[in-house]
């Protein structure tokens, strides 16, 4: 409250109390609280923002873990029988030639795959023992270490 020294008249252009307007700390505590709430309840209905993975904290980082290998090549032969002869499928490779053409083929992949190509053999129902065990011969002395057998589909 602002007073008039003792002695002295109040002209009438003096103001009366020292302060005028509201107490605007109660408004700005009020203000704070409500852009608080509104901060933390905007966080929890939106989505992540950050990036999230399923690997595991490592203790000084990553520079300390080896190197992962590549994933092993797979490498699928079906067997189908085309009337008296076995034609042997690739993806896009097809031969009916299996101790000749495909061994040829087998051994230029084997070049370019490297060591750790898995071949899976997937005879169909009706393809003969015989051809099965020429296309698995040929397999082998293209040097594939990892030949397996598929269930016919």
């Amino acid at each position: 409250m602002f007073r008039v020294p003792s002695g002295r008249k109040r002209s009438r252009w003096e103001p009366r109390f020292g302060h005028v307007g509201p107490n605007m700390t109660p408004m700005v505590d009020v203000t704070m609280v409500i852009l608080i709430f509104f901060m933390l309840g905007s966080s929890f209905a939106s989505r992540a923002w950050y990036l999230t993975n399923n690997i595991p904290a490592i203790k000084g980082g990553l520079a300390n873990t080896p190197a992962k290998a590549m994933p092993v090549t797979r490498l699928e032969i079906r067997l189908r029988q085309r009337g008296t002869h076995t034609m042997a499928v690739i993806g896009v490779f097809q031969t009916e030639d299996l101790s000749g053409r495909l061994a040829r083929w087998l051994r230029q992949k084997k070049k370019l795959l490297g060591k750790k190509t898995q071949v899976l053999l997937v005879p169909g129902n009706n393809v003969p023992y015989q051809d099965v065990l020429t296309v698995y011969s040929d397999c082998v002395q293209a040097k594939f270490h990892h030949v397996a057998f598929g269930l016919p589909r």
